[in-house]
């Protein structure tokens, strides 16, 4: 007679051996429910890790101008002690409903940027989202290292959203709630926390806010699937509680019609391009993560995937699917991963990890993209002050991408980013501007004046230009201004002389007729004075000067100046200007330093995918290259030239 032995798992694909001695009763209830769990301890060294490189890598990652209307909103709000109920920044959008759904997170925006301007936000949106990493760590506490290190590259794949605008805290509360009801013990009323961080969440962020209700409903789910059933009404009054703290916002249900927009905006703010990317890789990966611990971790391989499948149409929950895919992606890891203790020399090694993401985060983001437009990087203060000095009035226009800008600053807009408070019209009038130009001037809005992007590439200022009753009246590197002669500002122009200058080109030969010309050179050189003088941070003023002053035989002079914009870091985010720095130092012969500056303008321009700059750049590399006898170099130059103007 053959005795029946039962076997019993201890691991994916692993048996007690029948001559092993069964565990003892009590020791089976306590032991873990996986051999790659451990019971809990705190890793404070990787912890340490993940906290400064989350945190590095969002001070250091982009911006986002829409911050300018998160930040007066909060101001209006505190000043009125009300929510608005219809656009207070744009003229054309005048009486239209228009409220926010995230006035905690604009009051506090607000209250930050008062006491500490540009940093203080920076700050605040790297602190929230290192802290939602790191509260993710201990889900894997038997694989500290593992689970830091996918904690890491799920950072690296969020870093288009880590931007200063409220759905930052759309991580740290979602981290703390998967943190909260990931137990799979009986059930505590301490899960009622939940409702607090709900009412929170929808608050500071009111788009995604809903998905902490389907968080609170995961866990009923799977408390409705056991055989014993006594923990599901309890579970059913935490949905309840949790439901009610997310009405618990000035908008209750009608936050519903909001959840379009934020979180839940059909394009993300950022986007590089590319065949690859780490969010494409943890889609793939939180897949088969979630398949894999499906059964052990229901709670979790739920959370993840239903996460990422919003985040593939929802592109603004990229983020928050990247990091609740973390944890069960480093859970089914540790399945075929043996187990190490994070030992102080072993967590130090590790953080090769990091720091070697940080150096590709560095070489491609922070160098392409950091110097981008955004709150706190690009701005129109400069524009902002002339209007404000000279008293310009009237109905102003702007082209589609300053309008965050000129909300922030106290400027009635004419278009913003708010696309859904915009008309279909308004938003083609402000994004395709130049080839509308006088059709929406003669006969539509009657501009007053108008302010621009300096686009010296592409040249949009050029129907400005062209037209008799326009005249340029303000220009630095970042954006130009334009008065109407028949407009509520006629007084301002009337009796001035048309600008010799054209600051809205990208090189400055244009002068070239000018400084030939002996009764030209003195006001043309006076206007230039007065450009530096009006624009004292303008680096294209400077190297103007430079370049005017090497012209005139005046290269001691001339190399002042150029020393003095050399010094702007703008010199090195800013592909035109770096262009232009090529352009000046090539006219002055330093040939080997002007090919390193195209050089970087390239880099910028196709970071950027400006690729009638980058071919205008390449030209003057062409010419360089040709007269070094390059050619085959100038034949790789000139294929690139052709396919960027196909």
């Amino acid at each position: 007679m053959v005795k029946s032995v039962r076997m019993t798992q201890h691991g994916p694909g692993k048996a007690r051996h029948p001559s092993h001695p069964p565990a003892h009763p009590a020791a089976a209830h306590h032991a873990p429910a996986h051999t790659h769990e451990a019971p809990l301890h705190r890793q404070p060294v990787v912890a340490l890790f993940v906290f400064l490189f989350v945190g590095l890598l969002a001070w250091r990652g982009v911006h986002e101008p829409g911050t300018w209307i998160h930040v007066k909103t909060g101001e209006r709000i505190m000043s009125a002690g009300a929510l608005p109920e219809t656009d207070p920044f744009s003229y054309s959008a005048a009486g239209k409903d228009w409220t926010t759904e995230s006035w905690l997170g604009d009051v506090l925006f607000a209250r930050v940027h008062e006491e500490f301007p540009r940093r203080g936000l920076k700050a605040l949106k790297s602190v929230a989202a290192a802290c939602a990493f790191t509260l993710m760590l201990p889900l894997n506490h038997g694989h500290p290292l593992l689970a830091g290190a996918v904690l890491c590259l799920g950072a690296a794949a969020c870093w288009p959203q880590f931007t200063e605008l409220p759905g930052i805290f759309d991580l740290l509360m979602l981290a703390a709630l998967i943190r909260l009801l990931r137990g799979r013990g009986r059930f505590t009323w301490t899960l009622a926390w939940a409702a607090a961080l709900e009412c929170l969440w929808a608050n500071l962020s009111g788009s995604a806010s809903l998905l902490g209700v389907w968080l609170v409903s995961l866990k009923a789910i799977k408390a409705a699937g056991r055989t014993d059933h006594k923990d599901l009404p309890r579970f059913l009054a935490v949905l309840g509680l949790v439901a009610a703290g997310w009405l618990a916002n000035p908008h209750g249900w009608n936050l519903l019609p909001y959840l379009s927009r934020g979180a839940f905006a059909p394009e993300p703010v950022w986007q590089v391009g590319g065949p690859f990317t780490l969010y494409g890789a943890f889609v793939l990966a939180g897949a088969w993560a979630s398949w894999i611990c499906l059964q052990s971790e229901f709670y979790l391989s739920m959370t993840s995937a239903s996460l990422l499948g919003l985040s593939l149409l929802f592109p603004g929950l990229r983020a928050a699917a990247v990091l609740a895919a973390c944890p069960t992606l480093s859970l089914a890891l540790a399945h075929f991963v043996s187990r190490r203790d994070a030992t102080l020399s072993r967590a130090v090694r590790w953080a090769l990890v990091p720091a070697l993401l940080l150096a590709w985060h560095w070489r491609f983001v922070r160098m392409p993209y950091g110097g981008a437009a955004g709150y706190g990087v690009f701005d129109v203060d400069g524009a902002a002050h002339y209007l404000k000095a000279q008293g310009v009035r009237g109905k102003m226009f702007n082209d589609l991408a300053l309008g965050d800008y000129l909300v922030g600053a106290g400027r009635p807009v004419f278009v913003d980013s708010r696309r859904g408070l915009y008309d279909e019209d308004v938003l083609r009038d402000g994004g395709e501007w130049p080839a509308r130009w006088k059709s929406l001037v003669d006969k539509v809005y009657r501009f007053d004046y108008a302010v621009i992007r300096n686009l010296r590439a592409a040249y949009p200022a050029r129907v400005l230009d062209e037209d008799p009753d326009w005249r340029l009246a303000y220009a630095d590197d970042l954006s130009l201004v334009y008065l109407r002669r028949s407009g509520a500002n006629a007084w301002l122009v009337q009796n001035t002389a048309k600008p010799l200058l054209r600051p809205n080109k990208l090189w400055p030969d244009s002068m070239d007729v000018l400084l030939k010309n002996p009764r030209q050179v003195p006001k043309l050189l006076e206007e230039l004075d007065r450009w530096i003088v009006a624009c004292p941070d303008s680096v294209q003023a400077l190297l103007w000067k430079a370049y005017a002053l090497d012209r005139l035989n005046l290269s001691e002079k001339g190399e002042r100046f150029l020393e003095l914009a050399l010094g702007r870091r703008r010199v090195d985010t800013d592909a035109e200007l770096s262009a232009l720095c090529g352009f000046v130092l090539e006219s002055r012969g330093q040939k080997g330093s002007a090919r390193r500056a195209y050089w970087r303008s390239v880099l910028l321009a196709r970071g950027f995918k400006a690729q009638g700059l980058e071919a205008a750049v390449l030209r003057r590399l062409v010419g360089l290259n040709r007269e070094w006898g390059y050619k085959s170099l100038v034949r790789e130059l000139e294929a690139r030239i052709e396919a960027l103007e196909k």
